[in-house]
Parts: C-alpha cells; sequence; structure tokens
C-alpha cells in the first residue's frame, strides 16, 4: 500500500523520496495508513522539521486525525520538540482538537510531563487559533487541573491569567484546588486562593481541599486555607470525618496544631464509627497528639458505635509512637505497675495515663465489657484496681454513675434519671442552695414533675430508693418500675 510505503520512507528521512513523490502525487499527501497515520504526523512525532516543512508547503492537512483522534499536534506534542510545535502553530494548526480521551494538545502536555516550554508555546500561541483553557477531557479535567497536579507553578500562572476557571470540577468534583492540596505545591494553593478558589468546595465525596491538606500533613497549606476561611468542622461523606480526624490519621502534629489554634474547632465530632478526633488518636496510636487533645479539652470519655472508651481502645495497642513526649505520669505508670523502661510507651502505661486524667476502667462496653477485661495479666488487673477504684454510684438508684453537677458548689451525686424525679433543692454533701443543675455535656437539666410511669400526673409517691411516681400507678408496685429494688416503704407527699 502507497501509504505504508510513505510513512516507511518518512521514519527513514528520505528527502528524495518525498522530492519526487509530491512532484508526481501532490494529491496523496494526505493519505493514511490502516491505523490512520499520515506522513505529517509521523515527521511530527520524529521531530523531522525538514519533511514536516515540505509536507506542510506541498499542502498536507495540519488538521485531520487518526483512528485515535490524535493530529499531528498531538504528535509534535508527544515528540517533545518545542520547535516542531511551535512551526505547526505557526502554520495555523488547531489547538483545541480533542483525541479520543478528550485531550487536546495541552491536556497531552501536561500528562506527558514534557518541557514547560512545550506548554508555554502551547498557550502563547499567536496563530489562527486560541486555546480553550477551559476545555475539559474525558476526566472532565482542565488543563488548569492538571498543571496544579503536575506541579507547574509557571503554567499555573499562565492559565490563570488567560482566565481558567478556578472551581471546575472534574468527574469526581475535585476543583484544581484539591488536587494541589493533596501534593506538595504551596506555591500553587496561594495562587489559586489569591485568584479566589473556594476553599470549602467538596468532591463527591464530600472532601474539601483542607480534608486532603490535613491528611497529606502539608502544615504551610493548612495555614494558608484557614487564612482564607477554610471551614474546620465540615464532614465528609465517606466516613463522617472532620480535617481534625484528617489530621489525625495523617498523623503529623503540626497539622493537629494549626487546626486546633482555631478558635471555633469542635474538638468532639464523631464520624461514622462514632469516634472523635481524640477516640482515632487513641486507636492509631500516637500518644503525642493525644496529649495535645486532652491539653484542648477533648472530651476524655467519649464512646464509639460500640460503647467503646479510649482505654478500650488503649489496651487493643501493643505499643504507641510519640514525639519525644516527656510525660511523667508514664513514669510515674511504670514505677507503679511494675513496668520496665520498655513498657513506657506500652498500651498498659498509655491507658494509666488516659485514666490519670480522668478515663473510666469500669466502662461497659455494647459487649458488657470493661477495659479492665483486656488487661490479660492478672497482676497487672489487680494493680489498676487498687490504684483506680469504681467510680460512686448515684446516691438515689446506687446504679448509675453521677453526672448531674450542682451549681454553684460543683458537687456530682446524681444520675439525670434521678435528677428529674427528685427536686433537689439543696445540695445534700454541703447544703448550698441547688441554683442549677447541668449534664456531662453541660446542657441544663430540668427537674420532672409528672409520674414516670402514666406521664400525666404528677408525681406524689416516692420510694426509699428516690424514684417517684403518681399513688395510682405506685400502689401496686412491688418492686420499683425503674432499678427493680424491693419496696419496704412508699412515702406520700402532699402538695
Amino acid at each position: 500500500m502507497e501509504a505504508n510505503r510513505s510513512i516507511s520512507k518518512t521514519m527513514q528521512s528520505d528527502i528524495s523520496y518525498f522530492e519526487k513523490f509530491i512532484n508526481t502525487n501532490p494529491n496523496q499527501i494526505n493519505q493514511k495508513n490502516s491505523w490512520g497515520l499520515t506522513s505529517l504526523m509521523v515527521a511530527c512525532r520524529l521531530g523531522d522539521t525538514r519533511l514536516v516543512n515540505m509536507f506542510i508547503g506541498a499542502g498536507a492537512n495540519l488538521d485531520i486525525s487518526d483512528r485515535f483522534h490524535n493530529t499531528a499536534l498531538h504528535y509534535a506534542v508527544i515528540g517533545q520538540r518545542c520547535d516542531v510545535v511551535a512551526l505547526m502553530l505557526s502554520k495555523g494548526a488547531d489547538v483545541n482538537i480533542q483525541d479520543v480521551q478528550g485531550n487536546n494538545p495541552l491536556h497531552l502536555a501536561l500528562k506527558k510531563k514534557v518541557s514547560q516550554d512545550i506548554m508555554e508555546a502551547l498557550l502563547m500561541t499567536g496563530g489562527r487559533h486560541t486555546i480553550r483553557v477551559n476545555q475539559r477531557n474525558e476526566h472532565g479535567c482542565t488543563p488548569l487541573h492538571l498543571a496544579c497536579d503536575g506541579g507547574y507553578t509557571d503554567i499555573v500562572r499562565l492559565l490563570l491569567t488567560s482566565r481558567a476557571d478556578v472551581n471546575t470540577g472534574d468527574n469526581l468534583g475535585n476543583t484544581p484546588l484539591h488536587l494541589s492540596c493533596g501534593g506538595v505545591y504551596a506555591d500553587i494553593v496561594k495562587l489559586l486562593v489569591d485568584a479566589r478558589a473556594d476553599v470549602n468546595k467538596r468532591d463527591t465525596n464530600g472532601h474539601t481541599p483542607l480534608h486532603l491538606a490535613c491528611y497529606g500533613g502539608q502544615t504551610d497549606i493548612v495555614y494558608c486555607l484557614l487564612g482564607a476561611g477554610a471551614d474546620v468542622n465540615v464532614v465528609n461523606n465517606v466516613n463522617g470525618g472532620t480535617p481534625l480526624h484528617d489530621a489525625v490519621r495523617g498523623q503529623c502534629p503540626n497539622v493537629v496544631v494549626a487546626i486546633l489554634l482555631q478558635d471555633r474547632v469542635n474538638l468532639d465530632v464523631k464520624n461514622h464509627n462514632q469516634r472523635t478526633p481524640f477516640l482515632l488518636a487513641v486507636s492509631e496510636g500516637h500518644l503525642g497528639i493525644i496529649h495535645m487533645l486532652i491539653d484542648h479539652e477533648a472530651d476524655i470519655n467519649t464512646v464509639d458505635a460500640d460503647d467503646n472508651n479510649c482505654l478500650h481502645l488503649a489496651l487493643e495497642k501493643e505499643m504507641f509512637r510519640s514525639a519525644d513526649e516527656s510525660l511523667e505520669i508514664l513514669d510515674e505508670g511504670c514505677t507503679k505497675l511494675s513496668l520496665n523502661e520498655n513498657d513506657r510507651l506500652s498500651g498498659i502505661a498509655v491507658a494509666y495515663y488516659l485514666a490519670h486524667h480522668g478515663a473510666n476502667f469500669y466502662h461497659q462496653n455494647t459487649k458488657n465489657e470493661v477495659p479492665l477485661d483486656r488487661i490479660t495479666n492478672p497482676d497487672l488487673r489487680e494493680k489498676i484496681k487498687t490504684i483506680f477504684t469504681p467510680p460512686l454510684l448515684c446516691m438515689f438508684c446506687e446504679i448509675n454513675h453521677p453526672i448531674v453537677e450542682f451549681h454553684p458548689c460543683g458537687h456530682t451525686l446524681i444520675c439525670e434519671t434521678c435528677c428529674s424525679k427528685v427536686p433537689l433543692r439543696s445540695c445534700p454533701e454541703c447544703r448550698l442552695r441547688i441554683t442549677k443543675k447541668s449534664g456531662r455535656d453541660g446542657s441544663h437539666v430540668e427537674d420532672q414533675f409528672t409520674c414516670s410511669i402514666c406521664m400525666e400526673r404528677p408525681w406524689n409517691m416516692v420510694f426509699e430508693c428516690g424514684h417517684t411516681t403518681c399513688k395510682e400507678c405506685g400502689g401496686q408496685l412491688t418492686q420499683c418500675h425503674l432499678c427493680r429494688k424491693l419496696i419496704e416503704r412508699k412515702i406520700i407527699i402532699k402538695c
């Protein structure tokens, strides 16, 4: 086939052959082989400027494409010859034709990581065609997406000057800012932020650029995004995590510090597993981050979806990592538990540290398992029991833990259930008049004056356990409907 012969002669750079060919077959200069290749495409791929000039002079079509929709300009880019690219552009090659994957020559240059000179030539072409800077390929990526993903700062600057859209999302919702934050391109992030990129735009998974920068441990980028108003409490769709969750997962203490310095940060947001950043830090085994979160008053008694508290999670870990944390309490724990120096960052030593800050060794999870059950060494378990005695129970029901705080004295003596049933006007311990009652989360706890059985009549009967009903409901009871204690005496309250 004549087309195959022409392709072969092009690869051999046979000038004399084409001088004769053009003279005798001028109308066949655009003939294609079975792959749709023309001699001009091959010459551009090989960077043969003499043949390229010869073919163009003979009337070769610059913009016809092969089976994959590649033009001669695409092949010039693949060949990475800036002089050939410039020549094709000067002759009027179309910079906006897309291949079968939707890539125009600039997309292709960025994907192939060719020299920056070629990219600049495509962007600054003075030919018949002006490049469409917001053209998208099959993945929804514009040239700006690819330039940001590849770290081409100067090209990003040129694209922004050419009014590239900074907030266009690709097929996964990633904006150019998402892609730069996933890398190490702080300069590009600054350019995009200055160009008014939306720092709170979410991809299809609900991730903002801040999520990605936090997980990647990009401290400078995190500060840049925070300075531009990035939301520190936004949650993603994948696992319900905030940027702080991702900073903990990324295990970069400097990024965690950056987030904690924000006044508006909520430390106790729970993800889909009901884990706060603090619980996540414990499960990930990073003591330095745990210490930071405790210092910033993260809730140490929070529980996950299985009702595991931090001690359940800590005792699952053999060893914790630490960024040179010098915590005296660890040494104290090792001494009291007779652990050697190599066990200073062990799960049991860290559990001691957490219990020292108020974590409860006696909290039951959904399997009725307390953290103590996870200590296999019986001697260690007994030492822990001796050091951390069980917490006091509610003075009325003696079942639930007391969590209602009286104000202004600060005493915590009863549970929320009993608080709602027993109208206390003064603290049973110090006799100081109570002005307010608050729950564990600081919310106001109201007294409840209706019968807890019928929920209609006011209660006027009190049992010795402290629970109440109306006399109509309580008259037939032999044991308390709440705590199941045997009722020995029923006291009628006259209003």
